[in-house]
């Protein structure tokens, strides 16, 4: 799975929540403590989301990170295919803290 389909799947299934808990696009914003451009910019494909902004939105949405990127296609996910995201993901969030403590000590 490419970052365009990462980012087409995002994109669904973010407004596909949002609309299920009744938040517009400002509200999702306040609770996930983004800018309603931000979401806008999302939910229309136009940008991508750190791992901590990916967070923030899974626990607004009451959701996994892992399910606001995969297709849904009311399956399943293979479970090799999460295995693979899962160590994908851990992979960039460890980096992010590499990134931020190099910032620090810097």
């Amino acid at each position: 799975m490419n970052q365009t389909e990462l980012r087409k799947n995002l994109s669904f299934n973010i407004k596909q929540r949002r609309k299920l808990y009744g938040f517009t696009q400002e509200k999702l914003a306040e609770e996930a403590e983004l800018s309603a451009q931000t979401i806008n910019d999302i939910e229309g494909c136009r940008t991508w989301v750190s791992d901590k902004t990916l967070v923030k939105l899974a626990d607004v949405l009451h959701t996994s990170p892992a399910e606001l990127l995969l297709q849904n296609t009311g399956t399943q996910p293979d479970i090799l295919n999460f295995v693979r995201f899962k160590s994908e993901l851990q992979d960039s969030v460890r980096q992010t803290i590499e990134k931020m403590f190099e910032k620090k000590l810097s």
